[in-house]
């Protein structure tokens, strides 16, 4: 495989990272490292989330696949679950990381917006 450079405007993989990085992918897949959850529940368990973010992101991130759609077909009605694949496990630690980081200095960060 090619080097990627992601400063490369025709970089593959720069949507991919933007939608992983951006607000509503990193909370998505930091809910779902718990454990799988229905739509609704990501719904809920995410303050703040639109049904259309939510389905949007998860439509990326299952296209990306770093998100399994699964539907329980003998449930009436059907149940549709959503879980982390090995590749979006490999995001947990760092997104995690990334939100500690920002919670440690969560001070300084609103100073300086002010």
């Amino acid at each position: 495989m090619a080097d990627i450079d992601i400063f490369d405007k025709n970089c593959p993989t720069r949507f991919s990272l933007s939608v992983i990085s951006g607000k509503w992918g990193m909370l998505i897949i930091l809910a779902l490292s718990r454990e799988s959850l229905r739509f609704s529940e990501i719904v809920r368990t995410v303050g703040g989330i639109s049904e259309r973010m939510a389905s949007q992101t998860l439509r990326y991130l299952e296209r990306d696949g770093v998100v399994r759609r699964s539907v329980v077909q003998h449930a009436k009605p059907p149940q549709v679950y959503y879980r982390l694949t090995s590749l979006g496990r490999a995001f947990v630690t760092p997104l995690s990381d990334l939100v500690r980081i920002a919670n440690d200095h969560v001070d300084e960060l609103v100073y300086r917006r002010e």
